[in-house]
């Protein structure tokens, strides 16, 4: 066999070491993402590389028909692989915070039920979802009037835009992205930048409106954040931005972080 030759002569020493908190020193975050989420993972990697934090991520299938089109009974059924999605976060640690994808399933659904199903597999976890993270960063960022551009249909986007109005906000202006012979829920991940910020600056021109949401985890709207509230002297929120800023600050991270506007910096 080879290499047994000289395996007698092997000198072999014993290496101490010592052990440290690993990589999630300062915050240790489980993430939620669903199969077919194209955007959230990426831009959670970007916002939440910051030294002491620890992301691990877990996917979730999509149920049901893939084909058909977003409505408010299939949003229903969207976590319902969620206690087998958890269970492979990280089996060696488990999570301060768990954050989960998808901002209009979590609204349906609602932020007790989903924490209670977190809770369950996780009782110490903390629960964030996109909604929430939406919500508790009108707050932050003292809120009044909001502009909400998304690509749901109608009765989803009205669903929110209710539950957000709910919570004490006013939305007078709100925008649903459109293209002839386009199917938006497919198209959602592929809409540029470029769309993104044009859409953004039309509701930002509407009178009174302080802050605009752009809601969805798959649109990538992240890296357009700062630029635009530069631009437009508005707050700019979006789902994927909220989830993190929310996950870090239930985690102890509280220190301000550079690149992903206004709400980082809180």
């Amino acid at each position: 066999m080879v290499g047994t030759k000289d395996a007698g002569a092997r000198k072999w020493s014993k290496a101490p070491y010592e052990v440290d908190g690993g990589i999630g020193t300062k915050a240790h975050i489980g993430m939620i993402v669903m199969d077919n989420d194209q955007t959230l993972s990426h831009e959670a990697r970007a916002m939440l590389t910051l030294p002491g934090v620890a992301l691990y991520e877990s996917r979730i299938s999509t149920p049901g028909n893939t084909a058909a089109s977003l409505s408010v009974d299939l949003l229903k059924d969207a976590f319902s692989g969620l206690d087998e999605a958890l269970a492979q976060i990280n089996s060696r640690r488990t999570s301060d915070v768990v954050a989960l994808g998808c901002t209009s399933a979590a609204m349906i659904i609602g932020p007790q039920e989903l924490q209670r199903r977190v809770q369950a597999v996780h009782p110490k976890a903390q629960v964030v979802d996109p909604f929430s993270g939406i919500v508790g960063a009108l707050r932050s960022l003292n809120a009044k009037r909001i502009g909400y551009v998304s690509p749901y249909p109608r009765d989803v986007a009205e669903k929110m835009i209710s539950a957000i109005e709910a919570e004490g906000f006013s939305v007078p202006a709100a925008a649903e992205f459109y293209k002839d012979g386009g199917v938006v829920r497919f198209d959602s991940p592929f809409i540029s930048a470029e769309s993104i910020k044009s859409s953004v600056r039309d509701l930002a021109a509407e009178d009174g409106v302080d802050t605009i949401i752009v809601s969805c985890t798959q649109m990538r709207a992240a890296a357009v954040i700062e630029p635009l509230e530069a631009e437009t002297g508005k707050n700019i929120i979006t789902s994927n931005q909220a989830l993190c800023w929310q996950a870090l600050r239930l985690a102890g991270y509280n220190e301000s972080v550079k690149g992903w506007g206004k709400l980082f910096t809180l």
